[in-house]
C-alpha cells in the first residue's frame, strides 16, 4: 500500500503554497508605520486610504470595504467622543489610542503579507508619500467639518 493522498485521508497535501499577489507582482507597498503616520496626521480615514492601497496592490478588493469603514467609523468616534468630552481632559489618549487601533487592524489585516514582501526583497512606498496624503485627507475632512458647521449656523440650528 502506497502513502499517497488518496490512500491516507490524513495526510497533509503536499502541494506547493503559492505566495500573495504582491510578491510575484512586485508592486511596491506602505510599511505599517505608513499607516501610523497617516492616522496620526490625517485621521483614521488617511490611514484608511493607505491601508486600501495596500489591500489593491495585494489583490485582496474584498476586504477594501472594511477598511474604509474602520476608518471612518474611528473617524466620527474622535468627533463624537470629542464633541461630549469636558474641557478639561485632554484628547490625546484618544488620538493614541486611534492611531494604535489602526495600527493594530493592519497589522493583523495584511502584516503577514508584509513579511513575505519584505522577505522577498520587494519595494516599499515612501512614509512620505503617505504623510503627503494625509495632509490632503485631513484638508477634506476639515472642509467638510467647518463647511457643515457653517450651513448649521446659517440656518440657525446651532
Amino acid at each position: 500500500m502506497t502513502d499517497t493522498q488518496q490512500d491516507n485521508p490524513f495526510q497533509t497535501p503536499t502541494a506547493a503554497l503559492q505566495d500573495g499577489p504582491a510578491v510575484a507582482t512586485g508592486e511596491p507597498l506602505y510599511r505599517l508605520a505608513g499607516v501610523g503616520i497617516a492616522t496620526f496626521f490625517g485621521t483614521p480615514i488617511a490611514g484608511a486610504w493607505v491601508m486600501v492601497q495596500n489591500l489593491k496592490a495585494l489583490g485582496r478588493l474584498e476586504e477594501v470595504r472594511k477598511a474604509w469603514m474602520m476608518g471612518l467609523g474611528f473617524t466620527i468616534g474622535i468627533f463624537v467622543i470629542g464633541y461630549f468630552l469636558p474641557d478639561n481632559i485632554s484628547g490625546a489618549p484618544m488620538s493614541i489610542a486611534t492611531v494604535v487601533g489602526m495600527y493594530q487592524f493592519a497589522k493583523q489585516t495584511f502584516g503577514a503579507a508584509l513579511e513575505r514582501h519584505a522577505a522577498g526583497s520587494g519595494q516599499w512606498r515612501s512614509n512620505w508619500r503617505a504623510f503627503g496624503v494625509s495632509l490632503l485627507i485631513l484638508a477634506a475632512v476639515m472642509a467638510v467639518v467647518f463647511g457643515g458647521a457653517f450651513v448649521l449656523a446659517l440656518l440657525g440650528l446651532i
